[in-house]
């Protein structure tokens, strides 16, 4: 087989995955039938292809402007399960919704997933944006899927608005730097930065650099750039929130990554310039993040919220790239695990959401959980694990991926940073623990609602979600192990 076609296997086979499923939705209007079927063409395709290359090692050819290395690869397992959840969820929920027939969800989603596969492994700005724009696009037909409700329309037009000026910023952004360095390659990009040789001098360049960034912290959804997630994931179908929320963030982390990696690393004024926005713009976004959030009434706002306040934890490590040079492999592996982590311990909180939710409702009250662990044990305990492990407590994942964030922070001598960042998991605390103590004790006089009736498919990706989030907590090497070495090609 050829090298460009092998090199190119993961986006290619989502892509030939996402039209096979467009393709059945056009004859099988039993969302049953497509679900199920669009699962195994995603891990027949998506995962096939993926852990082909991975046995090889992953694979690098430079004129295909995307990078098969096994960085790229590690983020392309996590989109394939993200598809894979969204893909499991859709069946249960649509048919709640009354909506079962929609079976093009499927093709839209693995379509998503091909462009953040394409995100995060582009080694130049055009596949850069190209991976964004195809993510971005159908995140936007995605979020006003519930075409009957107005919430979903207006997560929708929301979501495309400020999604075009994010892109406007990006592509502007991208014009100045290619006029400043001459390349779009990030290869070619590296050469001219380590030169220091730029052709319409410093000022330009640096206007790039932070409008390319502007149009990566919109994605990351860090404050102030995240006045869509609120309103788009509430709005959206749960399955599609739960995506968005995991999926785009993960993919925005690895083309971060990447980006600077390959590139910004190179100059030691971008490289100070992007640990001094990271580190502000994360700290900022976890302390007014948790403030927001600590006011949140409904589950999915506050899941929206808890989603932005990581996301300002990622942002610190991606920050600490440039500011701690020899822990960065250190601090690329704390990375790799914190979006595994964060992958299980949100979906699986989404999943239980969308479990609870009303057909007639896109979103709950957070009293709609009142008494939910007396009346489903099952669904209650796993819904305080999720919590538990997103706030960060022992034996879960959500801990080891913050205390390797904060312990590599530690290790570099960046005390200050570590200890702010601490400081907001602890006003964190307080939000999580609203939805635990709702669970387990309701107000006095009110009854609790009927248990949820959840079908075989939630509660499959329920259980996997949870099992692997102890199962991480515990015995991190399934992932560490993985992410151990891995670089760019």
């Amino acid at each position: 087989m050829n090298d460009l076609v092998i090199g190119t296997l993961p986006v290619a086979a989502m892509g030939l995955a996402a039209l096979l499923m467009l393709l059945i939705s056009a004859f099988v209007k039993e969302g049953r039938a497509a679900g199920y079927a669009s699962l195994f063409i995603t891990a027949l395709l998506g995962g096939g292809s993926v852990a082909y290359l991975w046995d090889r090692n992953g694979l690098v050819v430079p004129g295909a402007f995307i990078s098969c290395d096994k960085l790229a690869l590690f983020f392309d397992g996590l989109f394939v399960l993200a598809a894979i959840f969204c893909m499991a969820l859709a069946p249960d929920y649509f048919e709640k919704k009354q909506k079962s027939g929609r079976t093009e969800i499927y093709g839209l989603v693995a379509l998503s997933a091909a462009g953040m596969m394409a995100l995060s492994s582009a080694t130049n700005l055009i596949v850069f944006y190209l991976g964004l724009e195809l993510m971005s696009v159908c995140f936007y037909v995605l979020a006003g899927f519930l075409r009957e409700h107005e919430n979903s329309v207006e997560a929708a037009l929301k979501y495309f608005i400020l999604g075009a000026f994010s892109s406007a910023f990006l592509l502007t952004g991208a014009a100045f730097l290619y006029g400043s360095l001459g390349s779009l390659d990030y290869a070619g990009m590296a050469i001219k930065l380590s030169g220091n040789v730029f052709t319409f001098g410093q000022p330009m360049l640096l206007l790039g650099f932070f409008l390319l960034l502007v149009g990566l912290l919109f994605k990351l959804s860090l404050i102030p750039f995240h006045f869509w997630a609120p309103d788009v994931y509430q709005g959206a179908p749960t399955p599609v929130s739960g995506l968005m929320a995991v999926g785009g963030k993960t993919a925005a982390v690895g083309a971060a990554m990447r980006l600077f990696l390959s590139a910004f690393s190179q100059s030691s004024l971008l490289s100070q310039k992007w640990a001094l926005v990271f580190a502000f713009v994360g700290l900022l976004t976890i302390f007014a993040g948790s403030m927001i959030a600590l006011t949140q009434r409904h589950i999915k706002r506050l899941l929206a919220y808890s989603s932005i306040v990581h996301a300002g934890f990622l942002a610190l490590g991606l920050g600490a790239l440039g500011l701690v040079a020899p822990m960065g492999q250190k601090m690329t592996e704390a990375l790799l695990f914190y979006v595994a982590a964060y992958l299980f311990m949100n979906y699986g909180a989404f999943a239980i959401a969308g479990a609870v939710e009303r057909a007639e409702n896109q979103d709950e009250p957070v009293r709609r959980f009142s008494g939910l662990g007396s009346v489903s044990p099952a669904l209650g305990a796993f819904f305080a694990l999720f919590m538990f492990s997103l706030l960060g407590l022992p034996l879960t994942a959500g801990f080891l991926g913050k205390f390797y964030i904060f312990g590599t922070l530690v290790s570099a001598h960046s005390y200050w940073i570590a200890s702010l960042g601490l400081l907001g998991t602890v006003i964190a605390t307080f939000y999580y623990l609203k939805v635990v103590v709702a669970l387990y004790f309701p107000p006095a006089g009110e009854d609790p609602a009927p248990a949820p009736k959840i079908g075989a498919m939630t509660w499959l990706v329920v259980l996997v979600a949870a099992a692997l989030t102890i199962y991480l907590g515990i015995f991190p090497g399934l992932v560490t192990s993985a992410a151990q070495g891995l670089t760019i090609g």
